[in-house]
């Protein structure tokens, strides 16, 4: 059986595809499970030092699978158990699923590791959630935005609202969210949605090479900005900036800073261990 995410791990960048060509990589609940699986491995794994997440073929993710909902996740225990009662389809354990699969955004977002979405084709509903949860988006010049949940009567999930807010605006934000226009690659780096545009053939050379920039970073140190840059967003000046100093003296006590001041001194390229 073909495996719903398809996971590579090359010298410390780990890639993740969605794998469901056959629906543009739309998303089921057993391949969101999976996926969760992959990343709380990835979050602790000190071999993985940036996470490229993307889709197999011409589209990221085209959002929930339809042809799958209420298809539990046969590996979970708690749905395996209760799968034939009437009890996994009442509004308080949809609900419990639902928040559970916004696990997936909040790894992708805070994870001490960088994570970057390789966008093609559509990134949709729960594509367009998973792309904005990551801290970099490189987008092919065939690649489009949409939330989609309005369009069908919905609101949301895997935080998309919070973090389509945080990356252009409240004004913006209820635009897309409510209107569930397409936003063209073009518009996306207009607006901010993305970092950056290339052509289709040269999608996966330039987002390799930046992944390859961040793996040869210190990775203690690149933990700690973005849980710095995580805490900024509660916007609590006292508390993050407590949190600020404790993180710059964890990173100067850490070989990597020594190795990067003497590499400094000795005009040199510095080695980073993580440690």
């Amino acid at each position: 059986m073909t495996s719903p995410i398809l996971s590579s791990l090359a010298d410390g960048i780990l890639t993740l595809q969605l794998n469901n060509p056959e629906v543009r990589n739309a998303l089921s609940q057993p391949m969101g499970a999976q996926l969760q699986r992959e990343l709380r491995d990835a979050a602790s794994d000190p071999g993985v030092r940036v996470v490229v997440l993307s889709g197999v073929g011409e589209a990221f993710c085209a959002g929930a699978d339809v042809s799958k909902l209420g298809v539990l996740d046969p590996n979970d225990k708690v749905s395996a158990k209760w799968a034939d009662d009437p009890i996994m389809s009442g509004m308080e354990q949809r609900s419990m699923r639902i928040k559970g699969n916004g696990e997936t955004a909040t790894l992708l977002h805070t994870m001490g590791k960088p994570t970057i979405a390789m966008v093609r084709g559509p990134a949709a509903g729960a594509g367009l959630s998973m792309a904005i949860a990551c801290d970099f988006r490189f987008a092919s010049q065939t690649a489009f935005f949409t939330a989609a949940f309005s369009r069908i009567g919905a609101s949301g999930d895997l935080g998309c609202a919070y973090y389509l807010q945080q990356l252009v605006g409240p004004t913006k934000a209820r635009e897309i969210l409510m209107l569930s226009d397409k936003i063209d690659a073009a518009e996306a780096l207009r607006i901010g949605l993305v970092s950056k545009v290339f052509a289709d053939a040269d999608l996966l050379t330039e987002t390799m090479a930046f992944a390859r920039r961040l793996a040869d970073g210190p990775p203690i140190a690149l933990r700690y900005i973005k849980a710095n840059l995580v805490a900024a967003e509660a916007f609590n000046m006292d508390a993050y900036l407590d949190q600020e100093a404790r993180n710059m003296m964890r990173c100067f006590q850490t070989e990597d800073s020594k190795e990067a001041i003497l590499a400094f001194k000795e005009k040199r390229a510095p080695a980073f261990r993580g440690i």
